[in-house]
């Protein structure tokens, strides 16, 4: 199934305008497994360290508890008009257990805009003399998933301050969406993939291949426009990476970084 294009009935999300490059860091480890496998490996949301991931701002949990405030005034029954703060806080908490439940079921790959090479980004998302980054584009990562079965979103990433700023309401999409200021460097620019879930936000882990997330299948040939080893690698890295690429028939331009 071919990532989603959004209309009116889809989940919100902020899908790109335009077709412009973009990359993702890779340790050996996880570079292997997407060679080897031709899968990209798709995180639960509720396993990340992020503690604001999949969660609203402080403004907008005051509209959520100002909505149930209003909606018990004007259409609810005395008993519980009577106990308003009461009411309040149990669907506060309801809210939030379902966005906690909602992460559970939603596996995302994450991935940056690219209009120069990040020291941070190589730093944090692999090892300085061992990294690896694979560029693409916008058209070439949507056609990279085209003959993938499951159904996959692609947003941007809008960053926004949750001590001080304001989320939209009404979709369990836009905590998906949303990130921390704090995390803007990144530029991030998300695939979300959603398990087909049963009642009650429940999903049984235990028959995937890893509880962590999901391996969903993708095209390497369309989704890699080139392969960059770190600037710190050794001659040995490089060679290893571009003799990997010859195992696995990976026909792609092997390059040093450009801040070697």
């Amino acid at each position: 199934m071919p990532i989603e294009i959004p209309n009116n009935q889809s989940a919100p999300v902020y899908f790109p305008k335009e077709n412009y490059k973009i990359a993702r860091y890779f340790d050996l480890v996880k570079f292997i497994s997407l060679i080897q496998t031709q899968k990209v490996f798709f995180s639960r949301l509720d396993k990340f360290e992020d503690k604001y991931e999949g969660t609203v701002t402080e403004l907008t949990k005051q509209e959520y508890t100002n909505w149930y405030r209003n909606f018990a005034k004007h259409k609810l029954e005395d008993l519980i008009k009577n106990n308003l703060d009461d009411y309040v806080e149990n669907e506060m908490l309801n809210e939030n257990d379902a966005r906690e439940n909602f992460k559970k079921l939603v596996c995302v790959s994450c991935w940056n805009q690219y209009s120069s090479e990040s020291y941070a980004l190589w730093k944090i998302y692999s090892d300085l003399s061992k990294g690896i980054m694979i560029t693409t584009n916008v058209n070439r990562l949507i056609e990279a998933f085209n003959n993938t079965k499951e159904k996959i979103q692609l947003s941007e990433i809008k960053y926004i301050d949750y001590k001080t700023e304001r989320m939209p309401l009404g979709n369990m999409n836009y905590p998906l969406i949303h990130k921390n200021i704090h995390y803007e460097y990144e530029k991030e620019i998300r695939l979300i993939h959603t398990v087909n879930f049963t009642s009650g936000l429940k999903y049984d882990w235990s028959k995937e291949e890893i509880e962590f997330g999901k391996y969903l299948n993708i095209s390497l040939e369309h989704l890699i426009e080139e392969i960059v080893i770190s600037p710190y690698a050794p001659k040995w890295f490089f060679d290893l990476v571009y003799n990997l690429c010859l195992k696995y028939n990976i026909k792609k331009e092997i390059r040093y970084s450009d801040l070697k």
